[in-house]
């Protein structure tokens, strides 16, 4: 398939912005980007995407939502206890419909990859599978588990890892590079950090990620104290909500050098001298989040800083999952692409794509997106499912959740 005409924004650490030209897919991958009439010549057989003009660059990835909260929408939850249970009200039927609403807004927005962070308490055998029979019905990527709580009993523990555990084997035998399993923890106290990560690592042996949920609310003066047993692992752990965290602790995780994510649009510019900083929404919008608008200089340390959360970090964590290359439009890279309306008045180079990200360019609209070389969203329309039928089926399962919850 030949996608063009269009300006490309290559991605990766250091973007490239090619104007009037296209890509070709081959199967999964990207083969090659050149002048659309160069590559028509070359390939008079290929399937044709138009792209008329529009930009062109790689998907998002979504470091850390909880997808089942999605229904929660409006009820207002704040404390732990309130989504505590909010998540033992949901049944499996819930889980696949809030988590299809969920991934629907995020592909509108141009998320082609999640890391869910998933519990369920009244379904604990069954909600995984929804989860990624949702993803695969709109055809993202996502990898998933089932968080093991500090708050859990031990044996809740054992078997949130066990139900993580038996998934991911179960996904690894599909074969199928748009799902991946993770073994899952929440911790609420620095020494809740040391006991559950060294069981998940445990757990994962080596062989599977870790996400880890921070869930901690620490005074000024909290300071982080390893016991050194955090053993070594081929995939770095993803610590979601690292703005919460103590810096001995970033300062250890940076050492190791394991993947950051944070919620909150001004927890950046306090990270980015701690690590990586990759970007989550937690049961918020799925959605990127827009430029603090505090800071108007496109030139400056935040705009930079902006960029590489949106556009590389998140994007590093994600390809030890779902393949080298993930975020990078180049040969041989993924082809998870999105297709911006946005037509600039001004010079659009690599020069000036910093200022026009940060002023206008993630405000336009995502007409289409690929996903693993399957176009999942083409002139604005989903491709794989029904966007009225999964509204109304989640508005029905958020009825009754929010019935149960009195």
């Amino acid at each position: 398939m030949l996608i063009g005409p269009c300006t490309v924004v290559t991605g990766g650490s250091k973007p490239d912005v090619i104007e009037d030209s296209a890509v070709r897919v081959v199967g999964a991958h990207i083969a090659a980007i050149g002048p659309l009439p160069v590559l028509g010549t070359a390939y008079p057989e290929e399937t044709l995407w138009p792209a008329r003009g529009r930009v062109l660059m790689p998907g998002f990835i979504n470091t850390h939502v909880h997808l089942a909260r999605h229904l929660a929408r409006g009820l207002g939850l704040r404390a732990p206890a309130e989504w505590r249970r909010y998540d033992r009200t949901l049944s499996p039927e819930d889980v696949f419909w809030s988590t299809s609403a969920a991934l629907v807004e995020g592909l509108r927005h141009g998320v082609t990859s999640v890391c869910d962070f998933h519990r369920s308490g009244a379904c604990p055998d069954l909600s995984l599978s929804e989860v990624v029979a949702a993803a695969a019905r709109v055809g993202v990527r996502v990898a998933t588990c089932y968080g093991a709580s500090e708050s859990d009993s031990a044996v809740e523990r054992h078997s949130a890892f066990e139900e993580s555990l038996g998934f991911a084997s179960e996904l690894g035998r599909r074969r199928d590079g748009r799902l991946s399993g993770m073994i899952g923890v929440q911790a609420r106290t620095l020494e809740g950090v040391d006991t559950m990560v060294c069981e998940a690592l445990d757990v994962a042996g080596g062989r599977l990620g870790v996400h880890v949920d921070l869930a901690l609310d620490l005074t000024p003066a909290a300071r982080w104290r390893s016991n050194g047993g955090w053993r070594t692992r081929s995939l770095p752990t993803l610590w979601a909500h690292a703005e919460s965290a103590p810096r001995g602790l970033l300062g250890e995780l940076r050492e190791r050098g394991d993947a950051l994510s944070a919620i909150g649009a001004g927890s950046v510019a306090a990270l980015v001298r701690e690590g990586e900083v990759a970007w989550g929404t937690d049961a918020g919008v799925n959605a990127p989040p827009l430029p603090d608008p505090i800071h108007n200089l496109a030139f400056s340390a935040p705009a930079e800083a902006h960029y590489q959360r949106l556009f590389v970090n998140g994007a590093r964590w994600a390809g030890g999952h779902f393949g080298k290359g993930l975020g990078v439009i180049a040969p041989g890279s993924p082809a998870d692409l999105l297709l911006v309306d946005y037509q600039p008045a001004t010079e659009f180079t690599q020069r000036t794509f910093l200022d026009h990200l940060w002023s206008g360019m993630l405000r336009a609209p995502v007409s289409g997106a690929m996903v693993g070389g399957d176009i999942v969203l083409d002139n604005g329309s989903l491709v794989n499912v029904e966007e009225r039928e999964v509204a109304a089926r989640a508005k029905e399962c958020a009825r009754r959740v929010w019935d149960r919850l009195g």
